[in-house]
């Protein structure tokens, strides 16, 4: 039985985490799956080059590098980096010949995580295994292949294998490079560098799945603690709201559609807040990939709604307790005027109004959390390094500009 030496190099935060995680299911199940013969003998090296890279041939020379060093026969990094082959969403990315992949971790979509990467990995261990036939670069939008059933029916969108050869001289023409900042992106060199490609066959499936996945690795559940004192401000505020009667007539009088309208305000609202008061939006740049930036910030919006939308959920579940412990039926008679005995639905409608104004509220109490902290928690590894290199390059431009100035 000989030795194959696998190398895992995912970047830090939450690929590293998976990898940990999968680690020992991938030991067994290259046996069972791939070659029960072989003693298969897995390494994890957890590398920040791969999780801030912004091109993949940065990373695939650090990981040949890697490869060499350890002496492994196999080198499969893990990133959060979102990868691209003109509008389609790269899953993986692979080199036969040097027997080095990427999986791009965005593009697997939510969960089952763990799954869906040992899975992948199988997929990826089989191409380095068993050799498969090469479909030439001239002819790969007509040959796509499908990969085998397990992956089709998890994902419920056809995944494709394109193949190509990488040292098909034209490719290193130039002749559509850097011709539009939307021209670049992370793909810029990987026909270079990888001979076969998994994509998701839908573009737009696929554009849904890398928000979901980017929105993943920011992981929005964790950042409850951080808000405490948001929600505290928040819930503070809402008592105070209910010493005026105003609020109380309100919430008898409002329908369904206006206590729905004012619920998206107070959430817009401060998610709107928290984005422009912690400089959480990405600015148009020369080094930035007008791809990458769109993508950052729409899942910097959907991270943000679901963290603000669990405290909306907490701050309702905090005012109804409240009132329904503190405000006998009596006293919300009295206060509103009802010839009725209020109902329970009364209850919940004045917890309603008071939640979304309250969030409203809680949206400046925002303000005072620190800046870092909040970009800690909103972003993913990669996307803080994306943020750092932006700005030391607009430094360095400004600098420039400020020295051509003096010299003139």
């Amino acid at each position: 039985m000989h030795t194959v030496k696998i190398g895992l190099i995912p970047s830090p935060d939450l690929p590293a985490k998976i990898t940990d995680k999968i680690i020992d299911r991938l030991q067994d199940g290259l046996r069972s799956k791939i070659d029960h013969e072989v003693n298969w003998d897995l390494k994890m090296v957890i590398d920040p080059l791969v999780g801030s890279a912004e091109f993949i041939h940065e990373m695939a020379d650090k990981a040949t590098k890697l490869k060499q060093r350890n002496d492994w026969d196999y080198v499969i990094c893990l990133t959060d980096l979102p990868q691209f082959m003109k509008d389609y969403v790269i899953l993986a990315d692979i080199n036969r010949d040097q027997k080095i992949a990427f999986i791009s971790l965005p593009a697997l979509g939510f969960f089952p995580m763990k799954r869906r990467v040992c899975t992948i990995i199988y997929e990826i261990i089989k191409e380095f295994h068993h050799k498969q036939p090469k479909i030439s670069r001239r002819s790969r939008r007509n040959n796509h292949l499908p990969l085998n059933k397990t992956l089709y029916d998890m994902w419920f969108t056809h995944i494709e294998r394109v193949e190509e050869d990488y040292k098909n001289p034209s490719h290193d023409s130039g002749e559509n490079k850097g011709t539009d900042e939307s021209d670049e992106y992370t793909q810029e060199d990987s026909g270079d560098k990888f001979n076969v490609h998994y994509l998701i066959a839908s573009k737009f499936v696929g554009k849904i799945r890398l928000m979901n996945g980017m929105t993943v690795s920011n992981r929005p559940w964790t950042a409850l603690a951080s808000f405490i004192k948001v929600i505290m401000l928040a819930f503070g505020t809402g008592i105070y709201i209910t010493i005026f009667p105003s609020s109380w007539d309100l919430s008898i009088v409002y329908t369904i559609p206006r206590f729905l309208l004012l619920t998206c305000i107070a959430l817009a609202g401060m998610v709107t807040w928290m984005i422009f008061a912690h400089n959480l939006w990405e600015k148009p740049t020369q080094k930035g990939d007008k791809r990458l930036r769109n993508l950052y910030n729409a899942t910097t919006i959907i991270t943000l709604s679901i963290i603000v939308f669990i405290n909306y959920a907490i701050l309702y579940l905090l005012f109804l307790l409240a009132l329904g412990m503190f405000v006998p039926p009596g006293l919300f008679q009295e206060v509103t005027g009802l010839t009725e005995e209020p109902s329970i639905k009364y209850y919940f409608q004045l917890t309603w109004i008071i939640t979304s104004l309250g969030t409203l509220a809680g949206s400046i109490g925002t303000t005072s959390a620190n800046e870092e902290k909040v970009r800690q928690i909103t972003y993913s590894y990669r996307q803080i390094q994306r943020y750092y290199d932006i700005q030391d390059t607009n430094e360095n431009e400004k600098g420039k500009k400020d020295t051509s100035n003096h010299q003139d």
